[in-house]
C-alpha cells in the first residue's frame, strides 16, 4: 500500500529562487544561503540546497511577480539529502494564516508569470530562426 498523504493543504510545484537565513532559538542568525521552492502550500514548503539545513527556524526570502521581496519565518520540520547529493527541508511557515498564504501565493504567481514569458520569448526565438 500507499503512503497517506496527510497534509491539510494540497502542494503545488513550483520552482523559485529562495534566500535562506537559519536562526537558532534565540533568533540569531547562523547561516545563509540559496536555494529552491520545490513546492509550497498555505501551510509550508519543501526547500533545496546545496546544505544541510541545521537550524530551528529559517526566515526566507524570495522575489515577487512585482519584483517586490517576500519573506516569511518557518520551522524546520525535517531535512534529508536527496539521491542527487541535495539536501530537501520541509519547513513549516509560522506567520498568521493569511501572511503563508500571501508568500505562498506570491512564489506561485512568480513561477507561473516566469514559466510563460520564458515559453514566450523561446516562440518568438523560434519565430525569428524560422523567418
Amino acid at each position: 500500500m500507499g503512503e497517506v498523504d496527510q497534509r491539510q493543504y494540497a502542494r503545488v510545484e513550483t520552482c523559485n529562487l529562495i534566500s535562506y537565513a537559519c536562526i537558532d532559538a534565540q533568533g540569531t542568525m547562523i547561516k545563509q544561503g540559496m536555494g529552491k521552492a520545490l513546492d509550497i502550500s498555505q501551510s509550508g514548503m519543501m526547500l533545496e540546497s546545496s546544505c544541510p539545513i541545521e537550524s530551528e527556524y529559517i526566515s526566507l526570502l524570495s522575489a515577487g511577480p512585482d519584483e517586490r521581496l517576500v519573506n516569511i519565518v518557518g520551522k524546520v520540520a525535517y531535512a534529508r539529502r536527496g539521491l542527487s547529493g541535495s539536501y530537501k527541508t520541509g519547513i513549516r511557515f509560522t506567520g498568521s494564516h493569511e501572511e503563508n498564504v500571501q508568500f505562498a501565493i506570491s512564489l506561485i504567481k512568480t513561477f507561473h508569470y516566469r514559466r510563460k514569458k520564458r515559453a514566450a520569448g523561446t516562440a518568438t526565438d523560434a519565430r525569428a530562426r524560422a523567418g
